[in-house]
């Protein structure tokens, strides 16, 4: 049961890096167009400069979860080289649990202020008053899919065996 949930959050988080991916092409597309206009046509879109920095968030939150899979996150281990593969495990085991712990109060605020700035029918201070939650909106779904990957990683380490640090 626990390595097939473990599977499923898996492939939530690779998906997310596909869309994460896809935003990244689209702001590239997106700033190739605005070149390409400026310099042909004395022209501009407008929205390339905003729309690439919603797309960036994108980016940024739905790549989260899969980085954390690969374990590329930056992380420190001056004093994790110095455990017993025990004493890593229950150092991972406690750091995941008050990973989940902020990560999930992130995730809540997060998901409060998407539904502040719907109710409220924010639009973005700009020429195509963008509704500010269709771009927040990838923030929340970013914090859960990396909620998730960080309880895979906790029920990981809960599962495996104290001689082994994956």
């Amino acid at each position: 049961m626990i390595p097939k949930l473990i599977r499923w959050i898996d492939i939530l988080a690779a998906a997310g890096g596909y869309v994460s991916a896809l935003f990244m092409v689209l702001i590239v597309v997106l700033i190739t167009v605005e070149i390409f206009l400026r310099t042909v046509f004395n022209f501009s879109t407008l929205v390339a400069d905003e729309y690439s920095a919603y797309f960036f968030v994108a980016v940024v939150m739905l790549g989260l979860a899969l980085t954390l899979r690969d374990e590329a996150h930056i992380r420190i281990t001056l004093v994790l080289s110095r455990l017993n593969p025990n004493g890593l495990r229950i150092i991972d085991i406690l750091v995941a649990l008050i990973a989940v712990a902020l990560c999930s109060f992130a995730l809540y605020h997060s998901a409060v202020m998407v539904y502040d700035t719907y109710t409220l029918e924010m639009t973005a201070d700009s020429i195509s008053e963008t509704p500010i939650y269709l771009p927040q909106i990838v923030i929340p779904i970013g914090f859960l899919m990396f909620d998730l990957q960080l309880i895979a990683v906790f029920l990981r380490r809960l599962i495996s065996s104290p001689t082994r640090s994956s």
